[in-house]
C-alpha cells in the first residue's frame, strides 16, 4: 500500500542510500563494510522504490533480473579469486596498488578484493531484492 508520504520520502531516500550503499563499497576494501554491507543497503532501496512506486515501476528502473545480478556477481567473485593461479600465486591472492585521479588530493587506493566486493555486492542486491519480489508478488 503506498502512500504520498511513502512515495515523497522515497525520492529522497533512494538515491540517498544508493550513494551511501557506494560508499560503504568503497570504504569497504580497507576498513568494514565492503561488498556484503553495500549489497543490504541497496537492496533496501530497491526495494522501498518497490513499495513506494509498485513493481512495474521497479521493472522499469532494474531493467535486470535478480537471477542475472546473482550469476554475475557469482562469475566475478569466482573470477576475481581464480585470477590469481595462472599467475602462480595461491587461490584467492588480492593485488593491490594505487591509482592517480585527476583533480584528487590522494591516490585512490585499488585493490582486486574490489572486484570480489563487488560480485558480493551483486550477489547479496539480487538474491535479497529477489526473495522480497516474490514474496510481494505472492501477497498482491
Amino acid at each position: 500500500m503506498s502512500t504520498v508520504i511513502l512515495r515523497t520520502a522515497a525520492r529522497f531516500l533512494v538515491p540517498l542510500s544508493l550513494l551511501f550503499a557506494l560508499y560503504i563499497y568503497f570504504k569497504g576494501h580497507q576498513s568494514p563494510g565492503g561488498g556484503f554491507v553495500a549489497g543490504l543497503v541497496t537492496a533496501v532501496a530497491v526495494i522501498v522504490h518497490r513499495m513506494a512506486f509498485g513493481r512495474a515501476s521497479l521493472r522499469h528502473v532494474m531493467r535486470v533480473r535478480e537471477r542475472t545480478l546473482v550469476a554475475v556477481g557469482l562469475l566475478l567473485a569466482l573470477g576475481t579469486a581464480v585470477l590469481a593461479l595462472p599467475l602462480g600465486l595461491p587461490f584467492f591472492t588480492s593485488g593491490h596498488g594505487y591509482l592517480e585521479l585527476p583533480g584528487a588530493a590522494a591516490p585512490f587506493a585499488w585493490a582486486t578484493v574490489m572486484a570480489f566486493d563487488l560480485g558480493v555486492l551483486l550477489v547479496v542486491a539480487g538474491v535479497v531484492v529477489g526473495m522480497i519480489n516474490a514474496l510481494s508478488e505472492e501477497l498482491e
